[in-house]
């Protein structure tokens, strides 16, 4: 699974600043997450992201 940033997202910045990998980044104005860097935090139990946003619908897992 790949996570992807929803419609939902109010581009708080809060998920841009706790991604260990850099994945999170703006284009266009919005808030688009790399899947070729993203890990989803495989270290942990949650993704740091998902973890930290506000909108709970922001932050979705997506198929590749």
């Amino acid at each position: 699974m790949a996570l992807q940033i929803s419609t939902e997202c109010f581009s708080c910045y809060a998920c841009e600043t706790v991604c260990p990998a850099s994945a999170i980044s703006i284009e266009a104005n919005t808030f688009v997450i790399n899947p070729a860097l993203c890990s989803e935090c495989d270290d942990i139990e949650s993704p740091r992201c998902i973890a930290i946003c506000p909108e709970p619908k922001a932050i979705i897992s997506c198929p590749q």
